[in-house]
Parts: C-alpha cells; structure tokens; sequence
C-alpha cells in the first residue's frame, strides 16, 4: 500500500513536470513564434527611439552699402516645453492626481506667463501623449524645468526670431506667429526660409541617448533654410524712415500713414520700402491695429492721381501722336460726355493758349485729356485711342497688374475699354490719364516709371540681392529686362519734360549740378462705406528721379512717396519735400558727382 502510495506521487508529480514544461515550451512557441513580431515592436518601441530634426530657418540680412551686409532677421536657440498626460496619470497609479498636482505647480513657478495654454486642456485627454504648454522659452528656464526632474514633461529645442534693428523695415521684414504664419519678407519667402525637417530614427541606451550602432538606425539630415540678402540698404531704409516719421509727426494738419518707395531704375533693385506708422516685429501681439502690419508699398492699392500723367504723355509720344510744344486752348475745363471735368484749384491763371509741355508742367488735367483725344481723332476720346492708353498702362507698364517682386502684393485694377458693364468709357479713361479711376500700388507705378526715365526697359523689381553662405554674400544674377515700353528717344523727351516739372515744383531746394525729375499728384479718396469720393479729404504723392549729372545719363534712383491723412493734403506742398529730402540725400549717399 505504501510502495502504491509513492508511485503515484512520483506520477503525479512527473505528471506536473511534465505539464509545467509543456506550458512553458508552449508559451515560448507563442512568445518566439506566434507574437514574434508584436514583441520585436514592442521591444523596439523601447529601445529605438524616432527624433524628428528641426531644419535651421535662414536669416535675413541687409545690405550695407555696395558690398556688405549687415543682420535684420536672426535665430535665437530657444525651447519648447511639452508634457505627456498618458504617461504622468498612468505611472502615478493610486497618486496620480496628486501627481499631476505637483508638475503643473512646478510648471507654473518657472514658466509663469510663458504658458500657452489651460491645465484644463492639458488634462482634459489622459490618452494624450504630446501637449505643447510654452514656446520660446530662454535657456535660463528650460535648465530649471531639467533639474526639477519632472516625469512626463519633456523639452525640444527651437528658434525663436531676433529683429536687431527693431522697428527698422518693419513692414517690409514681418514676423512669424505662433502658428508658423507669416507677414511681409517671413511670409512671401517662406518656403526659402523654412528649409526642411529631417529624421533620426536610432538605437538608444536606458538613457534614451542615441547610439551610433544598431542595423534601425536611419538618418534623413535636416536641410537647413537659405539665408538671404535683401537689395534693401539698411543706411537708405533708416534715413528714409527718419524722414516720413518728421513729415508725420510735423504735420499739423493730420498726416495719418506716409510711406515710400526708392529704386533703382536700370536694374529694378528696391533700395528702400518704408512705411509710418511703425511697429516692432519682435513683438507684434502687443499692437491692437492690424493695419500697421500692412506694407502699403505693395499691398494698398489708391488713385495716385496726376502722378501718372508721365505715363500719358509718354505713350502719345511714343505713338507719334504729340508734339511737346505743339497747343491747345485751355479753358480751365473740357466736357467729357455728359460729364464736366475740370483743372485742379488754384490753375485758374493758367487759361489761354498754352503749350503741352507747360501742360505737364503746371499738371493741366485738361492738357492730359486732350493728349487722349490726339490718340484717336483729334477731336473724341474714341475706342481706339482708349485700347491705346489700356495697352500702354496695362500691358506694357504693368499697372493693375502683380509687378513680380518676392513679395506679398495686391493685384490692382484698370477697366478694360471691352469691360461688357460699360464703364471702360470715356469718362473713366479721361480720369485715368490724370491718375483717378483706376487702382494701383505704389510699386507698379515706380516700376512703370523707371522704364519711362530709363531708356525703355521694364525690369521686373526684386529685393533679393542674393544669398548668405560662409559668412560671404552670394550676388543674385542680375535679370535683363523683360520688355521695351517705349523708345530711348521717347524716353530723353520724358525725362527733358519732367526735369522742366521739377522746376516749378521744389527745384530750387535740389542740390547743385544734378538732374532731378518730379511729378506731384493730389487725389481724392474713396469713402468704403459710400463709394463715394470724400469732401476735402485728399492724399499726397510725388513720384521722380535723379542722380544724373548730365543730360544723357541716366537717372541713379526714382523715388515714390505717398501720404495719407484725414484733411486736404497737396502733392506740391505735403509730398515734395518730403521727396526733396530724400532726393538729396540719396545725391550725397551715392556720392555722384555734379556737374
């Protein structure tokens, strides 16, 4: 019974052995075999880690005279802090509010208002496992959120945009947000800036430090963004600004936004883009009017008014169909259709027979009418003479249309003599040879102006110099270019015509010996609300050239300004001076010498 009672112990005890092998031989077949791929995951998921890598956003610079350059975007090396709610709540276990407590306490303390967001939201998804709650955050901070050890909160370096320059070019620069969406040079060369992310995918120690072994191991490098150099001169951008902040400020009859434009004409290269009011693009969430962020150079378009007349004048020439000195009798007046259009206040003592030149010169909208009427019959402003000045302003001059420079801009507009509404009439197109009834920017207008004073070719205007690299600039090919819009000839008689402007138009206060041309302009604005123009509410252009100290040389640089206000403002009085001072600076900064 004994000798029975211990065989059946040692059965049931090899019986056990047996089972228990066999569990264990089946569980290693279901752990090797069946979920072999599950656990190779799941041990990769540990121990090999995916890093994204964050491309270095290029810089800005300007130029600083003909061959240096000088920094008006930088990169300062900042950080993003994140937690993990999956992570904090599920290794907290029984103490996970208690957890969750003491990181966002300690949070708090050391990133105060740098928080982006509400515990509410950070909390509110335990499954979350990324949750941004402060951005650029400095070296200093980020090195204490290290030493407080803090499970579940994590931190991934960035950048953060410097401005060294602060208000200088404002409008023209921009800035990025929060959200990577951008305004003025940081939006429009965005896809250049930004360059593009990389990717490391490695082996990592219990650290979480990655190894440089290990068949995972893949490595896509981040491409860093291109840096870039501006045409823009950091020196004329200054001066430039300095001078419309005075004109504003100055002004006491209420100058609201002043801007200008200055270029060179044989080349398109825009020198200077300024605007005022101001703002710091390092901090722009602290402005309450958006429309500061706004460069009015290439994005409002207006009714630049007689400051187009040049363009008139230069087409009939062009087409043989006016003689400078040739007349007509001005009687203060013309009767367009059924409309009456008449000269600006104050030309009264202009009456009489009167030479086109002297037309031009005083700013006759009568003169520029009757050039229009010369392009058809003689006597009516017909369909023909309208396709003309359409062609000329549109097609070849650019004007309502996006000039291409590497920026945002407004498109503009011009009626079509075709436009099926009837409105291409000969009441608008009229208006439009002295500058009214039609919508353009500042910079379709200047780049239409250089080909008038330049020999004839359109060039496409551009604030790209070129590229940073090795700490040397890298010059842009210099473009041809893209068109002829009237004859060299044509050009000499415009700039002939222009330099006679200037003579009753601030001349005296040029500096000696050089050659400046000028056209004023004065045009009511629009009300938006009744479509409408206002009573005795105006702005102010003027729009010319100079640098040239002979006849036949060519101008150095055209000018654009404009002033905006909520009052009578006149070209020849607000404006030009304002031009008068840019003008002559640009005269000694360029170091030309007089004649």
């Amino acid at each position: 019974m004994v000798m029975y009672n211990r065989k059946m112990r040692y059965f049931w005890l090899r019986l056990l052995i047996a089972g228990m092998v066999l569990v264990f031989v089946t569980t290693l077949f279901f752990i090797q075999i069946v979920e072999h791929d599950k656990h190779v995951r799941d041990a990769n998921a540990m121990r090999v880690k995916q890093y994204e890598l964050l491309a270095k956003r290029g810089e800005v610079y300007f130029m600083d005279g003909k061959d240096n350059v000088s920094p008006a975007i930088l990169n300062e090396r900042t950080w993003t802090v994140f937690v993990d709610p999956n992570f904090i709540i599920k290794n907290a276990g029984s103490n996970g509010v208690q957890e969750k407590e003491k990181v966002q306490e300690k949070l708090i303390e050391l990133l105060g208002d740098k928080i982006i967001t509400t515990w509410d939201k950070v909390w509110a998804d335990e499954k979350n496992m990324y949750v941004e709650i402060a951005k650029n955050v400095d070296y200093e901070t980020v090195s204490k959120i290290k030493e407080a050890n803090l499970r579940g909160v994590g931190r991934k370096e960035t950048s953060r945009r410097v401005y060294p320059n602060g208000t200088l070019g404002a409008q023209l620069l921009g800035f990025t947000n929060a959200e990577g969406v951008g305004s003025g040079v940081e939006g429009a060369l965005n896809d250049r800036l930004s360059g593009k992310k990389g990717m490391l995918k490695t082996v990592t120690d219990v650290n979480e430090i990655p190894l440089s072994v290990g068949d995972e191991n893949i490595e896509i490098p981040a491409q860093d963004g291109e840096s870039i150099v501006l045409t823009i001169d950091e020196n004329i951008q200054r001066k430039v600004e300095k001078i419309l902040k005075k004109a504003v400020d100055n002004h006491k009859g209420g100058i609201g936004s002043a801007s200008a434009l200055v270029m060179e004409p044989t080349t398109g290269k825009v020198w200077a883009m300024a605007n005022y009011p101001t703002y710091d693009p390092g901090k722009y969430w602290v402005e309450k009017d958006p429309n500061v962020y706004v460069n009015r150079v290439t994005e409002t378009p207006y009714e630049p008014a007689s400051v187009c007349k040049p363009f008139t004048y230069a087409i009939a020439l062009n087409e043989g169909k006016l003689n400078p000195d040739s007349t007509y009798l001005n009687t203060g007046s013309t009767k367009v259709g059924d409309r009456t259009i008449g000269n600006a206040y104050g030309t009264a003592t202009r009456n009489g027979v009167i030479t086109f030149r002297k037309a031009l010169v005083y700013s006759l909208n009568t003169g520029s009418i009757e050039v229009l009427r010369k392009m058809g019959d003689g006597q009516n402003i017909t369909k023909g003479a309208r396709v003309t000045l359409y062609n000329y302003l549109h097609d070849s001059f650019g004007l309502g249309q996006k000039t291409g420079i590497e920026l945002y801009e407004a498109t503009g507009k011009i009626i079509s003599p075709d436009d099926k509404s009837g409105e291409g009439n000969a009441v608008r197109y009229a208006n439009m040879t002295f500058g009214q009834g039609m919508n353009l920017t500042m910079l379709q207008v200047a780049a239409g102006f250089s080909s008038i004073i330049n020999g004839g070719n359109y060039y496409t205007p551009t604030v790209i110099a070129g590229k940073y690299e090795n700490k040397k600039l890298v010059k842009a090919e210099q473009k041809a270019p893209v068109r002829k819009t009237i004859s060299a000839g044509t050009s000499v008689e415009m700039r002939k015509m222009l330099r006679e402007v200037r003579a009753e138009n601030g001349g005296a206060n040029d500096l000696k010996g050089y050659r400046v041309g000028v056209k004023t302009g004065t045009a009511e604005t629009i009300n938006p609300k009744t479509g409408r123009y206002w009573s005795g509410k105006t702005n102010a252009s003027a729009l010319g050239f100079g640098g040239a100290n002979s006849d036949d040389a060519l101008p150095s640089y055209v000018i654009m300004v404009r002033l905006d206000g909520e009052t009578l403002l006149w070209g020849s009085l607000d404006a030009i001076p304002v031009f008068t001072e840019i003008s002559n600076y640009m005269l000694q900064y360029l170091r030309i010498e007089p004649k």
